[in-house]
């Protein structure tokens, strides 16, 4: 159970760029030169070495949509020139802190090799003194006790992707050959548990969870799992306009927060890092948001496809959205580009409701993912009914926290 004084240590981060679930490393001091950013703003990297290709199949996977630009049978893989391009030049330009983050798809496809290359080339490259952070993303189906030495040798951080108990993981994720994998998914966490790698999970809230607040954070709790993230389910069938069958409904999705914020505040004593309260709590004390969706303006990250080429948003993966790519343009210039700042400044269209609504001093409009054709957030209402639902509960732990912060 977490202490004020540990929750306050997590919150009050200075440097948003460490904020959140990042682990790092520090390059040797080798030379006296100073470290300075070529880039408008702290950027980080989120990285597509494999694109989309998955050994797994999840029915809710938003990367399996028909527009996805690299939609093949063909299997996909960051060539070592786009690597050592993308390293070199995006270390040169990020500052003191350099934050790669590698996604897929299932990312481990690239092989553990593929990873060695990725580290060797980032002490070359990387800065006297520079920070280096690596933060991973995977359904933990190919983690053994080799990727796991690897982790823990090179302090990267892993995200893992787990839905629940066994019957609530396996209703809609299901590996390539047809096979639930949530023993196996189960077997890699305790494996890196065992190397003593830092990892958190991600759950995804679809239609069957949303129903099962209770049971997910008894089974994390009850499994030594204590840091969260929950993101909800929601894809929209093209065709029709209508959510699709596994994404959750508003009226679920506000019921499964305000539950899972009563099980969560424990009397103001948090057992868990829940990754969304957590955020809401740093805006109640005065501090920036660490994830993108609490921004004013998106644009903290960009996304780097298997090829090279960049997009603004991993959820706007689009011919429409590319920004360019990395081998023919360097990173500081493609930050500049006017499509970005179109994109980013996106996130202040707001629906008319936002004008005078008392919470968009959290949300900020939300994020563009969720938005309606007319603007609106699609979780819009059960955002505001939860942050009702919770408001003096969260100005009560800020309170808290920002005493323990002034009393050391």
């Amino acid at each position: 159970m977490e202490t004020i004084r540990e929750l306050a240590g997590k919150i009050s981060e200075v440097n948003p760029r460490l904020q959140g679930r990042a682990c790092w490393f520090k390059l040797p001091v080798v030379s006296p030169e100073r470290i300075d950013s070529s880039m408008d703003g702290e950027l980080s990297l989120l990285i597509k070495p494999v694109s989309a290709d998955c050994n797994m199949r999840c029915e809710y996977c938003f990367y399996r949509r028909p527009t996805d630009p690299y939609r093949s049978h063909e299997r996909h893989i960051m060539d070592d020139m786009t690597l050592k391009t993308m390293i070199s030049r995006y270390m040169k330009s990020a500052g003191r802190c350099a934050s790669f983050g590698w996604q897929g798809g299932e990312p481990l496809l690239a092989g553990i090799d593929f990873f060695k290359k990725v580290v060797h080339y980032q002490q070359i490259y990387g800065l006297s003194a520079q920070m280096v952070g690596n933060n991973l993303q995977t359904n933990g189906l190919l983690i053994n006790e080799e990727w796991a030495k690897f982790f823990r040798q090179y302090n990267f951080f892993i995200g893992v992707s787990l839905d629940g108990p066994e019957e609530y993981h396996n209703c809609y994720r299901h590996s390539a050959n047809g096979t639930d994998g949530f023993q196996q998914t189960m077997k890699g966490i305790r494996t890196l548990r065992d190397h003593q790698v830092e990892f958190s999970i991600l759950s995804v809230i679809n239609d069957v969870t949303a129903k099962k607040p209770g049971d997910l954070y008894d089974f994390f709790i009850r499994n030594g799992l204590d840091r969260l993230q929950f993101i909800p389910c929601l894809e929209i069938n093209g065709e029709t306009g209508k959510a699709q069958r596994h994404s959750v409904t508003v009226e679920d999705y506000r019921d499964f927060l305000c539950t899972l914020f009563d099980v969560w505040y424990n009397h103001g004593r948090p057992a868990a890092s829940i990754r969304l309260f957590e955020n809401i709590l740093a805006i109640y004390m005065g501090k920036d948001p660490e994830i993108c969706a609490f921004k004013d303006q998106c644009g903290s990250y960009v996304v780097i496809e298997y090829n090279g080429d960049v997009y603004p948003c991993d959820f706007f993966v689009e011919e429409q959205w590319v920004l360019g790519n990395l081998r023919e343009t360097s990173i500081p210039e493609i930050m500049k580009k006017r499509k970005r700042r179109e994109f980013n400044s996106r996130k202040m269209q707001r629906s008319p409701g936002c004008n005078t609504c008392e919470w968009n001093m959290i949300c900020h409009y939300g994020c563009q993912h969720y938005r309606s054709p007319a603007g609106e957030n699609y979780f819009c209402h059960a955002y505001g009914e939860f942050f009702r639902y919770t408001r003096r509960r969260f100005e009560t732990l800020a309170g808290n926290l920002l005493k323990a912060e002034s009393e050391g």
